[in-house]
């Protein structure tokens, strides 16, 4: 349960930032526009949650992550997913470090369309699951 909330905590604290910081825009007292306040708020949110799937990450890799590689179980969904969580990990420590304005737009560029898609990739892996279960229980293990 802990790993679908932090995968659905990052994933929707960041996902709505993205709409705060590009569809969402207040003025400042001057009439500029501003970003809105709450931006800031789900940015921290989404770092916070982003510690827990870490964490998360971490656990899972024993039982989880290099028994399932081994077994050859799901490599190419689970490959992806560690692919992109690796990415999603190192370009969010960049994104806190970079200073370059040019480098820092094609980081966080990356980040997030990595980090929307990943949902799709989380999805197929567990749907992947349900369909390997089903047939282990109907027909029996092959190996």
């Amino acid at each position: 349960m802990t790993v679908y909330a932090m995968a659905a905590g990052v994933w929707v604290s960041g996902a709505v930032w993205l709409i705060f910081h590009y569809f969402v825009e207040t003025t400042d007292g001057f009439g500029f526009s501003a970003p809105h306040p709450l931006e800031k708020w789900w940015l921290i949110l989404h770092s916070l949650f982003a510690v827990g799937a870490i964490w998360v990450f971490g656990v899972l890799w024993p039982n989880h992550i290099k028994k399932g590689w081994t077994l050859a179980a799901r490599r190419a969904t689970g490959g992806s997913m560690f692919i992109m969580i690796v990415w999603l990990m190192g370009s969010g420590v960049a994104l806190y470090y970079i200073g370059s304005d040019s480098w820092r737009s094609w980081t966080s560029l990356s980040h997030w369309i990595i980090g929307l898609s990943a949902l799709g990739v989380f999805i197929v892996h567990l749907l992947t699951r349900k369909r390997r279960t089903q047939a282990i229980k109907m027909f029996g293990s092959s190996r």
